[in-house]
């Protein structure tokens, strides 16, 4: 199937499986254009190709300067694009490529608006996380309470392994200053995961 370029464009049947694919590729400090089937990365060591249906994801750090022809590509092998800060740190936006169809946003969409449906989805992946519990007569409150009790113990016991003294979590969005090194720590790291935080 050719675009209004003359290009063609990869069709759905000749795109690697996402098993076969790498797993994500991080770039920095460089431009990303496109040569036929494969995007090129140009930077101070000259100019790599890379296969775009080879990708899963691709993060683009600080510097980076994409082509509409290379996005147009990725687009059509469906990558997924995430900017992120330096090193993959902070998080900032992403774009994801259409799907051919929404069976599967249709069915988690029936999931999560169904209350009884909605409770066995998050028992059934809480027990693949912790298979020894059985969780099957939980309700939504006691699975988060259950998950709450678990990081309390895991804070406890880091905080007994490396000899660091340890209350409790203490977090105030307003007064990043009021909290221990500890619990600074951790609300910066959280922000590095999650941010921007509401």
């Amino acid at each position: 199937m050719e675009n209004k370029a003359g290009i063609e464009k990869p069709g759905i049947r000749s795109l690697p499986r996402i098993q076969d694919r790498m797993t994500f590729i991080y770039l920095e400090r460089c431009r990303i254009s496109r040569d036929n089937g494969s995007i090129t990365v140009k930077d101070n060591n000259g100019i790599t190709e890379i296969p775009a249906a080879a990708i899963s994801v691709l993060l683009l750090g600080p510097g980076t300067d994409v082509t509409h022809r290379a996005m147009e590509l990725i687009g059509d092998a469906g990558v997924t694009v995430i900017w992120v800060g330096e090193h993959g740190v902070r998080y900032y936006a992403y774009g994801r490529a259409l799907t051919n169809h929404a069976t599967l946003l249709l069915r988690q969409a029936q999931l999560v608006s169904n209350e009884k449906k909605h409770i066995q989805v998050a028992r059934m992946m809480y027990q693949l996380r912790f298979p020894k519990e059985d969780v099957s007569k939980l309700t939504m409150q006691q699975l988060r309470g259950r998950e709450g009790s678990r990081i309390r113990s895991l804070y406890r016991e880091q905080s007994r392994k490396w000899n660091i003294p340890w209350d409790k979590r203490k977090y105030q969005p307003e007064d990043y200053e009021s909290g221990d090194p500890v619990n600074q720590a951790l609300s910066a790291g959280n922000a590095c995961l999650f941010w921007p935080m509401p």
